[in-house]
């Protein structure tokens, strides 16, 4: 399987409201990527230095790079098809983020929609970096 990383697709429902939607393909299947979107110690690997996640509908997310902070709530779980959640700055509006994982000949196929959740939710955009950091994080999977 070829790895193609699709451009990103910024759109508005609105004018007010764009969003920002990001598509890659893997070579790792959906059980894996499915690891990578909801494990600490993967996602520290490709989104951010330090992740906090309780990755149950409800459950709490904290990201820190740097100086930036985003935490938010965990929204949807649906195990190996889609993972979604809000978060937000301190002081910004939210925005809900949701993954969907579809399982292909050789690999997965996995998308992040970002959309901004009222008047001043924002959509962080950045996912270009973070797929191309999950895709090598998804090749350098240990086999046990």
């Amino acid at each position: 399987m070829q790895l193609r990383d699709e451009q990103t697709t910024e759109r508005a429902r609105d004018e007010k409201a764009p969003w920002v939607e990001r598509e890659t393909l893997v070579e790792a299947t959906p059980e894996e990527v499915w690891e990578a979107l909801t494990d600490e110690d993967r996602l520290e690997e490709w989104l951010a230095p330090e992740v906090e996640i309780d990755p149950t509908e409800g459950g709490e997310i904290s990201v820190r790079d740097g100086d930036q902070e985003r935490s938010g709530t965990v929204e949807s779980v649906e195990e190996h098809e889609r993972f979604a959640f809000t978060w937000s700055r301190p002081g910004e509006g939210e925005s809900f983020v949701e993954f969907t994982i579809e399982g292909l000949p050789g690999g997965s196929r996995v998308t992040v929609v970002e959309t901004p959740i009222g008047p001043t939710g924002m959509a962080a955009g950045g996912w270009g970096p973070r797929f191309a950091r999950l895709r090598r994080a998804l090749r350098l999977v240990l086999v046990a």
